[in-house]
Order: C-alpha cells, then structure tokens, then sequence
C-alpha cells in the first residue's frame, strides 16, 4: 500500500492544496493521500484560524473524494509538530506501507534546513511538486540523496494560503481560490475577514 502524507497549517485550504495532492497521487500510484494539519506549525508564526475552524475547513473540502483523508497525528500534538516525528510515528503506525511525504518546489527547496531531514527520509520517500523549470541542482541534499526523492513536473498553481487572507482582509473575494463548501464556511464563520463587503 502507498500512502501520501501532505502536511501543512491549511490556513485555509485551498485549491493548490488538493491539486498537489491529487498530482503526487496520479504520478505515484498513491492509494490515499492523508492531509496532515498542524495545530501548532514549526516554521511558522500561530495560524489566523482557530485549530478547529481550519480542520472544519479541510474536512468539508474533502468530503467528496475518497482517496483523501485526514491524519490528527500533527492536530492533536500539544508541541509544534515537526515532520521528522510525524513520519517516524507514522512508520511505525503502517509498518506495511509506503510513506511518501508530498511538498512544493518553494518547500523542497528549503528541505535541508528543515529539522533533522535526513531522519525524514529514513521513513519516507519526498515527493516534490514543482514548476517545469524548478532547478534543484545547487541542492547538495537531495543530490547526495536522489533516490529517496521523487521530483514531479506540475502546472504553477499560483494560489497560497496567505494571499487568500490578505484578499479578504482588504475586502477582496476570494470565492475562486477554495473549495465551495469552504468558502461558505469562512463566509458564515467571517474568518480573516476586516470588511463585511469581503463576503458579500
């Protein structure tokens, strides 16, 4: 069995997310994708949305695919949730599988300033999602360690979680950028939102 892991802060989920995972999937073979949110992210400052609102978020986004399904390893961690510990408690969770860890090209980029990577890829394999012509060859990591990398072509999805907050925050719609049972979610809860006409 190969099983994706797809973790993030998901603040909130949107359209890049569940194309990157339905991409690794194809590419791979995956029989699932879990998405693995954190509720409290390492490399980054707290979320905006409550732990609660983004894994409601996340669920309602993909309730209607059967090949995704969420993981509470990272959400129910009362310490930031750094991958390393994730996939080697997940290697011991599915002895009998296939791990393989999916991040962008920005991510992949940073791989080896992550905490402990080579721990990382002692329990998993590295899917990578990048541009056509993302460059990884000044990375001396994933040189030195290419067989525990799968590197995939993909279509630029120009869409991140921060933008997405900062269109509502300045009144902007943001009704294309996540799942329609999202959107309305955030529309009825006014998370991230400064001005009533931002979901209007």
């Amino acid at each position: 069995m190969k099983i994706g892991i797809l973790g993030g802060t998901f603040d909130p989920v949107h359209w890049g997310h569940l194309f990157m995972a339905e991409v690794a999937r194809e590419k791979v073979g995956l029989d699932c994708v879990y998405f693995a949110p954190a509720n409290i992210p390492p490399h980054k400052k707290q979320a905006t949305a409550t732990a609660k609102d983004r894994l409601a978020m996340l669920e309602l986004s993909l309730a209607e695919n059967p090949f995704f399904k969420i993981g509470l390893w990272d959400y129910e961690r009362k310490t930031p949730a750094f991958t390393y510990q994730t996939m080697a408690e997940l290697s011991r969770k599915f002895p009998d599988a296939e791990i393989y860890f999916i991040v962008g090209g920005d991510s992949l980029r940073d791989f080896s300033t992550w905490k402990k990577p080579e721990e990382i890829i002692r329990h998993c394999k590295v899917i990578g999602i990048a541009r056509p012509e993302a460059d990884f060859s000044h990375s001396e990591f994933i040189k030195e360690h290419v067989k525990d990398f799968i590197l995939i072509d993909s279509p630029p999805i120009g869409i991140s979680s921060t933008e997405i907050r900062n269109r509502l925050q300045a009144g902007l719609d943001v009704r294309y950028y996540l799942h329609p049972a999202a959107y309305e979610y955030l529309k009825l809860k006014k998370i991230y939102a400064k001005k009533a006409s931002a979901l209007s």
